[in-house]
């Protein structure tokens, strides 16, 4: 059966108060894995003592563009390979570093270095989009140009199907265009409140989350993470929720 995984940005106020404690209970949650967006502090040593006395694995990494080279980077390799996890993704770009169709072709370039240093590593890079890659700018829509700009061999995908759907554009066709690029999902359920988009648990919102699950074995890909970033209740009850429903589609 495939594996779940939390993407920790969905609480990360829990886990920035106790990572170690919050990774114990992502596991009785009934995930499988953890996708990482940063460890607070805590050696990465300490955080794999944790994921192995759980039986938890690593379904990826978000690191920040300005740690994406230099000895930054090599830090975060290094980190990386004690956790046990083979993929970093970069998460989002700021609105400086998105002026132009220009800026995105350095973000490229920064992609490829960095997909060219970290193989050595076994480790792949990525890059993971919001819904700002899906406007055109300059006349081109970024989301294409981050991807034709990049090697196919060293530059993934993270599709994140919720910012796809709230931009007009289907996954599937995405992974259609790029096919067999993508190596990990984020799944995020949608609703809408007074003429908002936002999200909610998965598997209570109007995604069809049961085809992106299809679209997901269909096109290989490695890692399904679950996602949210608007809460009506508790952080945690929330979230496991969301895994309880995303498994009872399996």
């Amino acid at each position: 059966m495939r594996k779940i995984g939390l993407q920790l940005y969905s609480i990360q106020s829990e886990a920035e108060k106790n990572l170690l404690d919050t990774l114990s209970k992502v596991k009785m949650m009934g995930y499988d894995s953890v996708q990482f967006a940063g460890l607070f502090g805590i050696s990465s040593k300490e955080v794999k003592k944790v994921l192995d006395a759980n039986d938890l694995t690593v379904a990826g990494a978000h690191i920040p563009l300005e740690q994406f080279s230099g000895d930054a980077f090599k830090k975060q390799m290094e980190d990386q390979l004690v956790l046990g996890n083979d993929l970093m993704i970069m998460p989002y770009l700021t609105e400086e570093q998105r002026q132009s169709i220009d800026d995105y072709k350095r973000v490229a370039e920064v992609l490829n270095e960095a997909g060219y240093r970290s193989k050595e590593y076994g480790i792949r890079v990525a890059y993971h989009n919001h819904d700002f890659e899906f406007y055109e700018l300059d006349g081109k829509l970024p989301f294409d140009v981050i991807y034709r700009e990049t090697d196919p061999e060293l530059v993934k995908m993270e599709l994140d199907t919720y910012w796809a759907k709230y931009a007009g554009y289907e996954p599937e066709e995405l992974l259609n265009t790029y096919r067999f690029r993508c190596v990990s999902f984020h799944l995020k359920d949608m609703v809408e409140k007074n003429g908002q988009k936002q999200s909610t648990i998965a598997g209570t919102g109007k995604l069809d989350l049961s085809h992106f699950l299809k679209l997901a074995d269909e096109q290989k890909v490695d890692y399904c993470v679950i996602e949210q970033e608007h809460f009506e209740g508790d952080l945690l009850a929330e979230v496991e929720k969301g895994v309880q429903n995303v498994k009872a589609l399996l």
